[in-house]
């Protein structure tokens, strides 16, 4: 791929964001704005998780986001001031442009602005990461580009506003880190993924396996001394008193999320089942909730790949058993949103490059997250895709199809083929 096409296609990737980043207002991006204004306006996080902030619900992310977007929130006042003062000296200044910057909408934008840049941060360490475990270089380009190109990526952070590159950037620094022999600052990577975002633990068990199969198992233990001294000194502010034990307690109480049903609109094993009711995770079958159920299966499939990665333990299966465990999170754990495929989708960017079969399916399971993403929010209002993708037949056929998908993953995994 020569030097033009990868500069246009970084040029279309940064302009597709541009054209749809002031637009779309998720009740995420509410609560976004009202957290990071009621944090830059206290200046005191004392508290603050689990607190009801007036306009936005409470507080559950772990505190890296929080001191992110309060830094951030000041950068946007700062840059503010800055556009006042030319405006007073500069005739020309356009200034209806500060009101377009200071109103609630520009406020919302200018924070979708970190998981923007984020996205060319995950591109380009998908490509690292990519060359590192054997791709050619100009695979690996594609598969990069592809990330930044495929609409679920710059619609979740440039339309919808979310986070996820934020987390993912972390997790794909892991993996980079753990490829250059840098097991102990992987480790603390792996941890400040796990501090944005809890999702991002999908793919521990992959890593702890890697690290054993490796004789790593020290530099884990004290990365993940360096991640519990940098957990408490970023929890202490919020909760002075038995910070440790209270982090603890409120980060794994936050995994059942804001909503306690089986799925939360997932294109997943239980929507297949049952829909896309509010049904309870607690809900029994032969008189055991259908969250252990969940539990049980994923269990079982966790055996199996992580069986499967210890026989061969290098960097290919490495990544393979990563993408197959956040996919089987994805499909068969409770209480899973659509953007829980976030993580499985930003490892096999990564696979992408070893072959055109895994780049095709990587591209099938993109547009399929694409459409779980659009599903019930429809942003933008299209009737037609509206009416197609409210037809629960239609959509269990993608879910059919994504979990064959897994299934013909799963079973390449056991045979050491990539696809």
């Amino acid at each position: 791929m020569s030097n033009f096409k990868i500069k246009l296609s970084l040029f279309g990737a940064f302009l597709l964001r541009i054209a749809f980043f002031p637009w779309g207002r998720h009740s995420d991006c509410d609560n976004f704005f009202y957290w990071s204004k009621y944090l830059w306006d206290k200046k005191d996080f004392l508290g603050f998780l689990g607190k009801s902030v007036p306009n936005a619900m409470p507080a559950t992310y772990p505190p890296i986001y929080y001191y992110l977007i309060y830094l951030w929130r000041g950068f946007y006042e700062l840059i503010g001031e800055i556009l006042w003062r030319l405006n007073v000296k500069l005739s020309f200044f356009p200034s209806n442009f500060i009101f377009i910057y200071q109103s609630y909408q520009g406020g919302v934008a200018f924070n979708k602005l970190p998981a923007i840049f984020a996205d060319f941060g995950c591109a380009f360490l998908i490509f690292k990461t990519a060359v590192l475990a054997g791709c050619k270089r100009e695979a690996a380009a594609v598969s990069s580009l592809l990330f930044l190109l495929l609409p679920p990526f710059w619609y979740n952070s440039a339309h919808w506003g979310q986070i996820d590159s934020i987390y993912a950037f972390f997790i794909l620094l892991a993996f980079y880190l753990t490829f250059k022999s840098k097991f102990l600052l992987a480790t603390f990577s792996l941890g400040l993924s796990a501090l944005v975002k809890p999702t991002g633990l999908f793919v521990l068990p992959a890593f702890l396996i890697y690290f054993l199969g490796k004789r790593k198992i020290m530099d884990g233990i004290f990365g993940a001394a360096f991640f519990a001294i940098l957990a408490y000194i970023l929890y202490f502010p919020i909760q002075p008193l038995n910070t440790l034990a209270w982090a603890f307690s409120f980060y794994f109480g936050s995994f059942k999320g804001e909503v306690d049903f089986l799925a939360s609109n997932a294109f997943n094993f239980w929507s297949f089942l049952f829909g896309f009711d509010q049904r309870p995770a607690g809900s029994l079958f032969l008189g055991i909730p259908l969250s252990l159920w969940g539990f049980a299966v994923f269990t079982f499939f966790g055996g199996v790949i992580a069986f499967y990665q210890w026989k061969r333990n290098n960097r290919k299966s490495f990544l393979f058993s990563a993408f197959l465990f956040s996919f089987a999170s994805f499909l068969f754990l409770p209480r899973m949103h659509e953007r829980y495929f976030y993580t499985a989708a930003a490892v096999l960017a990564i696979l992408s490059g070893f072959n055109k079969k895994m780049l095709y399916l990587f591209v099938a399971l993109s547009l399929i997250h694409f459409i779980n993403l659009y599903h019930f929010w429809w942003s933008p209002r299209i009737p037609l895709l509206i009416s197609l993708f409210s037809n629960l037949a239609v959509l269990r056929v993608l879910i059919f199809l994504k979990m064959a998908i897994f299934a013909k993953l799963l079973l390449a995994h056991a045979k050491n083929e990539t696809a």
